[in-house]
């Protein structure tokens, strides 16, 4: 996975509020998602239940290899996410960032 073009798409995400984080947030509004990025630290149960979700509803799903520390830097939050969520997306970027 290219970690720097998945910075780039998530700090966009971040600046044109188009990002939702935390388990509860991205459970509650993926309809419409069109990127979910899972932190290594979120727990297998939830795990499942967002990746069955994504599954129902054609949304792909990026398993980041670092903390939720790490995924909040990434987007450039001062707090660390489980899960976070980007409507935003192109379908060129997800692409570029699933063959990668």
């Amino acid at each position: 996975m290219n970690e720097k073009k998945l910075a780039k798409i998530l700090k966009e995400g971040v600046k044109n509020n188009k990002i939702k984080t935390g388990y509860k947030e991205v459970s509650q509004y993926i309809k419409g998602t069109k990127l979910i990025v899972l932190s290594k630290t979120l727990t297998h149960e939830k795990e499942e239940k967002i990746k069955k979700s994504a599954e129902e509803g054609s949304i792909s799903v990026i398993s980041y290899s670092g903390n939720s520390v790490l995924l909040g830097r990434l987007c450039s939050l001062s707090y660390g996410v489980s899960v976070v969520s980007l409507k935003n997306v192109s379908d060129d970027e997800v692409k570029e960032l699933m063959s990668s």
